[in-house]
């Protein structure tokens, strides 16, 4: 679990510092900026619940994953999520 968060690590600081220049810029204060984010938080929030229901399953029916496997597997989909979220706002202002 530890190799997969550094790989995503990357990818994530970059969003991160890319999201905060949007939501800092002029850009998403208009109506275009306004639709960039809805739609990036529509993207966003549909990946959570999908991922969250198949490590369910995977943890009730297939293996019993421990506590701090489960831990990490979290914060892994948190920090997919937020890809997803800052790799929708590159798209839509292309």
């Amino acid at each position: 679990m530890l190799i997969i968060g550094a790989l995503l690590l990357p990818f994530f600081i970059y969003l991160l510092i890319t999201t905060i220049k949007f939501s800092k810029s002029e850009e998403s204060k208009g109506e275009r900026g306004q639709k960039i984010l809805l739609n990036s938080y529509k993207n966003a929030f549909g990946v959570f619940p999908i991922v969250w229901f198949i490590i369910e399953i995977i943890h009730r029916l297939i293996v019993d994953i421990p506590y701090g496997t489960y831990r990490d597997t979290m914060w892994i989909l948190v920090l997919i999520v937020f890809i997803v979220y800052g790799f929708s706002i590159n798209y839509y202002k292309k």
